[in-house]
């Protein structure tokens, strides 16, 4: 992929996982802010040379998109509001858009991503329309409305999908496996017990139990401790592994990663056994950390046994093997592990919903990530 940060109009283009390593930090706020200065800076320097009072109105709706999607980031109960904020702002700044402009283009991906995101399927779908009748013959404009019509309007899948296929995008074949793996996850087989998981002699394995927001004073939630007695339970099965703990939310000064350490090592685990990774907020990121940090593991683990909820299993398994692919790690082996969701039955179709978190996050995780004013 190409590693360039491109600025054209108001739009940062920059691949995900390399703006990752661009700005690696201890804690995701400081990366947040990096973001966020960069984007606003950008917006500022791509209309210095031709400033109007239509341009001036158009940045600064932009700059409240932003802002309002960084503040669902970081207060995830108002997170459905900043969001719906976010796509005001977007669609006021379109209106004063030319219809034949580049900028129009990334106003109206973000704008798709974001109603996505908030479950506005039909309102997407007329944002998609526009895109591919405005953008016929960009790969992200063809990639979403593959995606879109994988869910809600699969007897156009099929057409959308030739186009990937026969893309002279150099980078498109990423996104061709990607829905390889995403039709997989659909169809995943749930582990709910560790003795359904049989490993080769002489494998190296590594339990990654993905961590959830802790209860407001800081303490875990149910789903939370139902997954470490499932990974306690792998790692009992599989005294040998190595565990990592994933997430950095913070609540009350703690990290969910770091609550789930300490209920391993008062459950008996070694300490020396447990890796700390506390730089994820999101599934994603689990995923991208994760990996790096496998990758700095020694001895090479052989196998991950993924461990989360049932309702989440299939979306994160969709995430690590896309992971695997994007660090040419396609030896390793992924098994997956699942604590009761209450409710959720994994006998029982996958909801739009489901399919639409699983397709997201994976595209995501293939170097696709998109807020306002950035996107790939």
């Amino acid at each position: 992929m190409n590693n360039n940060l491109i600025c054209k109009n108001t739009l940062i283009l920059l691949p995900y996982k390399n703006f990752l390593f661009l700005i690696k930090m201890k804690y995701i706020n400081v990366k947040f802010t990096i973001i966020i200065f960069v984007i606003l800076s950008t917006l500022s320097l791509s209309f210095g040379n031709n400033i109007t009072p239509k341009s001036i109105a158009s940045i600064s709706l932009k700059q409240k998109a932003i802002e309002n999607v960084q503040y669902s980031i970081f207060n995830q109960q108002s997170a459905d509001t900043y969001l719906r904020n976010a796509i005001d702002a977007l669609e006021l700044a379109m209106k004063q858009t030319d219809p034949d402009s580049k900028e129009l283009l990334q106003l109206g991906l973000s704008l798709f991503s974001l109603q996505i995101e908030t479950k506005e399927y039909n309102q997407a779908g007329e944002t998609l329309d526009m895109l591919v009748e405005n953008f016929p013959d960009n790969p992200i404009v063809q990639i979403y409305d593959s995606a879109y019509s994988y869910i809600f309007d699969f007897s156009n899948f099929r057409k959308a999908f030739v186009k990937l296929e026969t893309s002279k995008w150099p980078d498109m074949p990423v996104y061709v496996n990607a829905f390889d793996i995403i039709k997989r996850s659909f169809n995943l087989h749930i582990n709910t017990s560790a003795n359904q998981i049989q490993l080769e002699r002489g494998s190296i394995p590594v339990i990654v139990i993905l961590g959830s927001p802790l209860n407001s004073n800081a303490s875990m939630n149910e789903y939370l401790i139902k997954r470490l007695y499932k990974g306690l339970e792998a790692y009992f099965r599989f005294p040998e592994a190595t565990i990592i703990v994933s997430g950095g939310r913070v609540t009350a000064g703690k990290t969910e990663s770091y609550q789930m350490r300490q209920w391993l090592v008062n459950s008996s685990v070694p300490l020396k056994k447990i890796i700390l990774e506390d730089q994820s907020f999101n599934m994603v990121w689990q995923g991208v950390n994760t990996f790096m940090t496998i990758k700095n593991m020694n001895p090479k683990p052989t196998d991950i046994i993924l461990v989360t909820s049932t309702a989440d299993i299939r979306r994160a398994n969709s995430i690590f093997k896309q992971e695997a692919f994007d660090n040419s790690m396609l030896d390793i082996k992924i098994h997956n592990l699942a604590s009761e969701t209450k409710g959720y039955n994994i006998m029982y179709p996958l909801t739009d919903y489901e399919k639409v978190m699983i397709i997201k996050d994976t595209l995501r995780a293939a170097g696709i990530w998109q807020m306002p004013g950035m996107i790939f």
